[in-house]
């Protein structure tokens, strides 16, 4: 594996780690905290 191939995809996987990780625990806490109430 080329050393930019491998920059490449730590790149991706931190890019998920900053932006996707946190993203998603932000709604899930967000969809618990703020429920609709029906009927």
């Amino acid at each position: 594996m080329t050393p930019s191939l491998m920059n490449f995809l730590l790149s991706l996987l931190a890019g998920v780690l900053i932006v996707v990780v946190p993203a998603t625990v932000g709604l899930i806490i967000i969809s618990q905290a703020d429920k609709v109430q029906r009927g």
